[in-house]
């Protein structure tokens, strides 16, 4: 086997693994941002999760501008 004929054959084998990894990527992507908007409706559809969460994150924000603040003020 003359090596021009290997590096045809290598490369045809480096192209067929590049298709095969973009198309699995593409495959993934699809699959992860499904897993993700399936996981957002499941948490808009418990009763009040996603605002309760929210208002978790405001009331705690809240209370540690006030306790710094009252450090700091004395």
């Amino acid at each position: 086997m003359s090596r021009d004929t290997r590096t045809a054959k290598r490369d045809a084998r480096l192209d067929q693994l590049k298709s095969s990894v973009e198309d699995w990527g593409t495959k993934e992507e699809k699959r992860l941002t499904d897993e993700v908007s399936f996981l957002k409706s499941v948490q808009k559809g418990r009763t009040g999760a996603g605002r309760l969460a929210n208002q978790n994150v405001a009331d705690s924000t809240k209370l540690v501008v006030d306790e710094i603040s009252e450090f700091l003020e004395g």
